[in-house]
C-alpha cells in the first residue's frame, strides 16, 4: 500500500511540475485535449460521495473465506462509514461522524488507515486525468510527432521528461515519465457522453523491473449533475491485493468554466 501512494504521489508530482513551461503545435494539442471528458476543465469544482466498501467479501477475495477469528474484525470495521471530498488538491476521506476507539479490535486500526489510503489512493491516480493535466499544457514545450498509424508526444522542462504514445484517435496508450522519477503507466479510456473517460490505468517502475512493482486501477462512472464521476475503483497492488469500492449518494459542486492566458 506505501508503494500505490508512492506512485500515485510521483505521477500527480510529474504532471504538476510539467505544467510550467512553453510550446509549438498549440491547435492539434488543443483539439486532443478536447476530446477527453475532464470533468474539473468543464466546471466542476468538487465533488464527495459515501464510499461502499465489503469487508466480508475481501477477506474472501482475499484468504477464500472469512477466518472465524477474523469475524469480529470485520463486523467492527463494516460498522464504520466513510465520505470522501475530491478537488483539484486531491481526495480526502473521512468517518463519519469519526473514527471510532478501535484499540479492542486487533488489527483493526491498521486496516481502516490501510482502507483509507486505498480510497484516496484510487481516486488520485484519476486525479490528472480528471483535470486533463497529463497532456502538456501551454505553454509547455512539446513535440507531437505521427509514427503511422499512432502519435507519440514528447516533452520535457526543468527536472521534467516524459513521453505519452497516443493510437491514431489520439487515445493515450502509455505515460512514461523519466524525471522526475521513472514511472511508466498504461492506459485505456472507454467511450463517454462528453469524450474519453478512462478505464484502466496501470503503474510501475521501470528501473526495478523484477520488484513486480505494478498497481492497477480500474474505473467504471456514473452520472451525478450531468457530470461523469467515477462509480466504481477496482485497484490490485503490487502485492498482489484487490480493493474494491464503490461511491454512491454523491453530490457535485459546479462553477463556470473560467479559461486564464498563461503568461508569455
Amino acid at each position: 500500500m506505501r508503494k500505490l501512494f508512492l506512485f500515485t504521489a510521483a505521477l500527480c508530482f510529474c504532471v504538476s511540475t510539467i505544467s510550467q513551461s512553453v510550446a509549438p503545435d498549440e491547435a492539434l494539442l488543443a483539439k486532443t485535449r478536447a476530446l477527453y471528458d475532464a470533468p474539473f476543465t468543464r466546471g466542476l469544482v468538487s465533488f464527495d460521495c459515501a464510499v461502499k466498501f465489503d469487508w466480508k467479501q475481501h477477506f474472501i477475495d482475499l484468504l477464500g473465506s472469512v477466518p472465524p477469528t477474523a469475524s469480529p474484525l470485520v463486523e467492527r470495521l463494516q460498522t464504520i462509514e466513510h465520505r470522501v471530498f475530491v478537488d483539484r488538491s486531491g481526495a480526502t476521506v473521512s468517518a463519519i461522524p469519526k473514527v471510532p476507539d478501535l484499540s479492542a479490535v486487533a488489527h483493526a486500526t491498521e486496516l481502516e488507515q490501510g482502507y483509507t489510503m486505498i480510497v484516496t489512493g484510487g481516486l488520485n491516480a484519476w486525479l490528472p486525468f480528471g483535470t486533463n493535466v497529463i497532456l502538456p499544457i501551454p505553454p509547455t514545450k512539446f513535440t507531437l510527432e505521427k509514427a503511422n498509424p499512432s502519435f507519440t508526444l514528447t516533452m520535457s522542462a526543468n527536472n521534467v521528461q516524459a513521453t505519452i504514445l497516443l493510437d491514431s484517435d489520439m487515445r493515450m496508450t502509455s505515460v512514461v515519465s523519466q524525471l522526475p522519477q521513472p514511472i511508466h503507466s498504461a492506459t485505456e479510456f472507454s467511450d463517454g457522453p462528453s469524450g474519453y473517460l478512462l478505464k484502466m490505468l496501470k503503474m510501475s517502475d521501470p528501473s526495478n523491473p523484477s520488484a513486480g512493482s505494478q498497481n492497477t486501477f480500474a474505473y467504471t462512472y456514473q452520472t451525478v449533475q450531468n457530470i461523469q464521476l467515477p462509480a466504481s475503483v477496482a485497484i490490485t497492488t503490487a502485492t498482489p491485493e484487490s480493493w474494491r469500492f464503490s461511491l454512491t449518494e454523491c453530490k457535485a459542486i459546479v462553477g463556470k468554466v473560467v479559461n486564464v492566458a498563461p503568461p508569455r
